[in-house]
């Protein structure tokens, strides 16, 4: 590592966790613009007034 003037630090992590939490938001990221999709395709009298599972 070249040396620095200044405050250097090292992080380390286990980057299997983080692995999997970015599939996880990949995954949910996609359902949202698939949904976002839809809303946008629909014409006025489609558009919910609702969104399902926001009561």
């Amino acid at each position: 590592m070249t040396e620095v003037k200044g405050i250097t630090v090292e992080v380390g992590m286990s980057t299997d966790r983080v692995q999997q939490k970015l599939r996880a938001v990949s995954k949910h990221a996609g359902a949202l613009a698939d949904e976002q999709d839809r809303i946008d395709s629909m014409n006025d009298e489609e558009v919910p007034t609702r969104l399902e599972g926001s009561e």
